[in-house]
């Protein structure tokens, strides 16, 4: 058990620090900053507790579920290996999509509020939440693999690379800084991969951008402001928001459904 915690415990840490040091590195490098508003006094210790809260359940969470040998887990071919995290990533996103509009309904909001202390996003906003909020995240992390091993047996590397991919992700997508540049296809590329503003607008709003890595749950239950394009190129040309009432000439009222 000890030799197992050890090893989940610096496969966390180690993610969280390289997310950390590309996000920071990221923040102070761009030159597109998304938000030119003051961050209040003592957010990034609030982050601080929250990434270790984070953390640490990670660790306790997997190193149970790995001693407990409960999953399928098949060769680690690499056809298994590309269907495992292909899997991975459409189910944590539906699941991530529903878990955080949960987290927004009048009995569950309270447990979401730490991380929303984070208004104006850096990289450590990515993991900073509650105990509650990252118990809930371990849904994902931790059973979804368990159940989806049930129907097929799963790819041990593959699981491991998207959980390294979605930490990585996570912390990074969270720094107050565009690194995605406009294109065409962008309202349809952004279906499987969002930008850095999209998640931002969240943090600012409270509603609407419920998902995080891709924009197809929110465009299906119409959760996705319309401004969010025109942000985003905003931002693109060297020109961050100035405010957290910031909109888009295309902004509706409100987003239609959100609660």
């Amino acid at each position: 058990m000890l030799s197992i915690a050890a090893t989940v415990a610096a496969f966390y840490v180690g993610c969280t620090a390289i997310g950390l040091a590309i996000g920071t590195l990221a923040e102070h490098l761009g030159r597109r900053r998304i938000w030119q508003v003051p961050v209040p006094e003592g957010q990034r210790a609030h982050e601080v507790r929250g990434n270790i809260t984070f953390v640490l359940v990670c660790i306790v969470t997997s190193t149970a579920a790995l001693a407990a040998d409960v999953a399928r887990f098949g060769d680690d071919g690499a056809g298994r290996v590309v269907g495992t995290f292909v899997a991975m990533f459409v189910a944590f996103q539906a699941y991530y999509y529903l878990l955080h509009r949960a987290l927004h309904l009048p009995a569950l909001v309270r447990f979401h509020r730490h991380h929303h202390e984070s208004r104006v996003t850096s990289a450590w906003s990515g993991q900073s939440t509650s105990l509650v909020e990252a118990l809930g995240w371990m849904g994902g992390y931790v059973a979804l693999p368990i159940l989806l091993s049930f129907l097929t047996p799963l790819s041990f590397v593959g699981v491991v690379a998207y959980l390294a991919f979605n930490v990585v992700g996570n912390i990074v997508g969270h720094a107050n800084v565009e690194l995605v540049p406009p294109n065409p296809l962008l309202r349809w590329s952004s279906l499987s991969s969002t930008v850095f503003t999209y998640h931002a607008l969240h943090h600012a709003r409270w509603t609407g951008h419920y998902g995080f890595a891709s924009t197809w749950a929110d465009r299906l239950f119409r959760t996705e402001w319309p401004d969010w394009m025109t942000l985003h190129r905003q931002v693109w040309s060297g020109s961050p928001m100035t405010s957290l009432k910031a909109r888009g000439e295309d902004a509706d009222v409100r987003v239609a459904s959100a609660p």
